[in-house]
Order: structure tokens, then C-alpha cells, then sequence
């Protein structure tokens, strides 16, 4: 099944087709629901080909959040297909299964053409930590609006269910406002933030991941992660947690180590709060942990239309940048990714940029199989994705 933003007329295997599919559940505590439940009984038995986690640290705890990929046994693969046009739900006649009736249904591509890609959030910064209180202190308001819109609607002759709705979306719109206070621009105190780095927790995430990775080496050495790029969002707490997770890279003493390429088109979805407004860039390059790693390459062929570039962050602003501009954005991103040589991709970023980057995504699949890609990513979480581009 495709869910395809294409016409009658595009060509799907235009250079501009870019693809991506996400076969896999996460079993931990911050992506558990019911309808992931119902996934996982209703497939047989997986056989995991590869198996990486990490940890998150919250009040003396370690829970633990895994991605998979695997083969499903019963279901089928899904894939989305991206270009620039609206979206339609299209099925190429020449991808049809032919496997028996009821048999899985699969997909197969060229390898040359597919990029594996793990991102991972950056882990625990300075700015969560403030914001996570904020949102337990304004509990009472939260519930309080609930119960309003709530009673509003059955006044105003919604249905039970209508109501329930409406309060559900009031309380989210006021748990925003209030968890992100400390760091609203309005507020006193709040530039304090402005490219938030790591806590002491948040680099505990990192080495936990690392550590479980180092650890899977050991356990299953046939199915071992070999990144030969990491690409990086040039705010603070992605910096920082892309050198403990998988530093050091390559530099003028070790030409041998995997490349770090910082790039600007993964930056948190900007604007509103200071903690997603980061430094010049030649300020965060001057820290010998990241100098040597490469600034450069991110300008070449830069889409100058969607966002301009520049080492001093001129593009944040009070104002929130929009969905759809974050879904171009990230298109661009994953259709520079594709182009790149190598075979198997880290891309440390934030958790608004892989929200929305995800909802372009899986708009065909069940209900579970989008609660899975599309749920929103904890702290120093990877998630493994399969990235196909048709040329």
C-alpha cells in the first residue's frame, strides 16, 4: 500500500521521488499503547535482524526504548512516496504483490538505492527539565480547561464522544502553553536557554545508548550497526550528543573514523521558544569537541527558497515556523540524505522535527503501525527507518 503525493502524470521514478518505509515496532515504556498491543498479538513470531535501544533517565529510573526492524511474517510492508505535488493514494500497478492470497506481501528495492537511517533525539537538556515541571505544576489548570470545554460542548449539543474530543484537544492546546512557559520568549528569564545543552542526565542517556550498542556488537556481531556518517542539527544538545554517542570522527589526527556533518536543515522546528534558537554556528564550532568536524558541506546546493543560511541564527523568530514549512524542510533534508554515498546514516536531531518529518509518512498503514512511526520520540531514542530513492 502507498500513500503518494503524486498526479496522474508523475513519473515514479522521477529523480525527485523520494521514498521511505518503516517496517518495525518499539516495545518500551514511552511508546506502549493498546493499539501497538493489538499489532504485536496479531503478527507471528519476528525474527529481529537488528536491535537497538536506549535509556531514559527520570526521577532515579532507567526505562528503555527499542526500535526494531524486522520481517513481518503476516503483514505487509508500507511505504510512502514523496514528491512535490498533493497527496493522493495511489497502488503502482507494477508493485503489486504476487504472492499467493493471504501470503505476505512484499516489497523489494535496489540496494544501491536504499539508506539505512537511524535517528535518534538528542538526549536530556537544560530546557526539558524546566519545561517537564512546568507542565506538572499546571496540572490543575490543564484538568481545569478540560472539564470547561468539555461542559461547553454537551451545552452546545455535541455528543458525549464530540465533547470528548473537544476537552481532549483543549487540554493539549493548554498543557503547551504552560509547559513551554519558561522558555516562551514572553517570558523573563527565558533567553537563558537559547541553545540549551546537555544535563548531567541527558549525557547518562547517551552513554547508556552507546553502551547498548557497544553491547549488541557482542551479542550479535552478524548484524552489527556500521554508520559510516553521522549528520548532526548544529544546536547544542544535538552537538553534544552525537560526540558521546558515536564520536570521536574523523579528524586530521584520525582520517580513518566515520565523517560528522553538521547541517542545518534538521534543526528543531523554529521559532517562539529561545531553547530552539541556537548559536552561530562558528560559536559551536570553536569547541574542540566538534572544530574539526564538517560545517562546510551543508552550504553547497543549499535550498536558499525554503530557508536562508547563514552562521548567525537569523531564520528564528517570535513567531513558530509552520507545519508545512517543517514538512518541506524535512523533505529537503531526507532528499539530500538520499543522494549521499553512504549506506547507512546516524542523523542526531529533535523530537518536533521527526514529529512532523513522520506525519508526511504512513498515511496508508494501519492505525498501530502509525502510532509506532509517528509517536512522539523520548529522549536520547533511536529509531530505525529504511530510506528508498527511485533515481
Amino acid at each position: 500500500m502507498w500513500a503518494t503525493k503524486v498526479d496522474s502524470n508523475t513519473d515514479l521514478n522521477s529523480p525527485q521521488a523520494t521514498s521511505i518505509f518503516h517496517r518495525g515496532v518499539s516495545d518500551g515504556s514511552v511508546l506502549h499503547s493498546s493499539k501497538i498491543s493489538q499489532l504485536q498479538a496479531s503478527m507471528a513470531p519476528l525474527t529481529p535482524l537488528h536491535d537497538l535501544g536506549s535509556s531514559t533517565f527520570e526521577g532515579g529510573t532507567v526505562t528503555t526504548s527499542f526500535a526494531h526492524i524486522h520481517l513481518k511474517k503476516q503483514s505487509s510492508l508500507r511505504m510512502s512516496v514523496v514528491t512535490e505535488d498533493d497527496a493522493v493514494s495511489v497502488t503502482p500497478p507494477d508493485l503489486e504483490p504476487s504472492s499467493p492470497k493471504g501470503g505476505p506481501k512484499l516489497s523489494v528495492f535496489l540496494g544501491s538505492r536504499c539508506t539505512r537511517v537511524h535517528f535518534v533525539r538528542h538526549a536530556e537538556g537544560f530546557h526539558n527539565v524546566v519545561t517537564r515541571q512546568a507542565g506538572r505544576k499546571a496540572e490543575a489548570v490543564i484538568k481545569a480547561a478540560q472539564e470547561e470545554a468539555k461542559k461547553k460542548a454537551l451545552a452546545d449539543g455535541k455528543s458525549p464522544q464530540e465533547a470528548e474530543a473537544l476537552a481532549k484537544a483543549a487540554a493539549v492546546k493548554v498543557e503547551r502553553v504552560e509547559e513551554n512557559r519558561p522558555v516562551h520568549h514572553a517570558t523573563p528569564g527565558a533567553e537563558d536557554y537559547t541553545d540549551a545543552e546537555l544535563t548531567e542526565a541527558g549525557r547518562n542517556q547517551c552513554y547508556a545508548l552507546r553502551g547498548k550498542m557497544d553491547r549488541n556488537l557482542v551479542i550479535d556481531p552478524l548484524h552489527r550497526t556500521h554508520i559510516d556518517l553521522v549528520v548532526v542539527s548544529p544546536l547544542r544538545r544535538c552537538l553534544e550528543t552525537a560526540d558521546i554517542i558515536f564520536g570521536p570522527g574523523c579528524s586530521s589526527t584520525r582520517p580513518d573514523l566515520k565523517p560528522f556533518l553538521v547541517n542545518d536543515l534538521c534543526r528543531e522546528r523554529y521559532g517562539e521558544f529561545y531553547c530552539d534558537k541556537r548559536r552561530a554556528m562558528s560559536e559551536n564550532k570553536k569547541d574542540p569537541r566538534f572544530g574539526e568536524w564538517d560545517w562546510e558541506t551543508q552550504a553547497e546546493d543549499w535550498p536558499s527558497k525554503c530557508m536562508l543560511f547563514s552562521d548567525e541564527d537569523t531564520t528564528w523568530k517570535p513567531e513558530r515556523e509552520t507545519d508545512e514549512h517543517v514538512h518541506e524542510r524535512a523533505m529537503l533534508f531526507l532528499q539530500w540524505l538520499a543522494k549521499r554515498p553512504e549506506r547507512e546514516v546516524a542523523v542526531v536531531t529533535h523530537s518536533s522535527f521527526l514529529k512532523n518529518l513522520f506525519k508526511v509518512f504512513g498515511g496508508e498503514t494501519s492505525e498501530a503501525d502509525q502510532d509506532v512511526l509517528r509517536a512522539l520520540p523520548a529522549n536520547c531514542e533511536l529509531r530505525t527507518v529504511v530510506l528508498c530513492h527511485h533515481g
